[in-house]
């Protein structure tokens, strides 16, 4: 949090993308704390905190890093 800027309050961050490979294991996320948003993160990066399950009506799939999709709120 500290390398970020991140205060304790903004200490649980929402998950705005995240890869996926075939295995369905995530290798990297891109997070969002307050309004600091971080790309990159591996899991070693975060401690896990139980989250609601994903809207099957949002589009999953791969993303390039250049997508105008990735890390939108809706």
């Amino acid at each position: 949090m500290e390398r970020y800027g991140i205060e304790e309050k903004d200490a649980v961050g929402k998950v705005l993308w995240h890869s996926l490979n075939e295995n369905a294991n995530v290798g990297i996320y891109d997070m969002k704390f307050g309004d600091t948003i971080v790309r990159n993160l591996t899991e070693a990066d975060l401690t896990e905190k139980k989250a609601p399950p994903h809207n099957r009506d949002d589009e999953h799939g791969p993303q390039d890093d250049d997508d105008p999709k990735r890390g939108k709120e809706k």
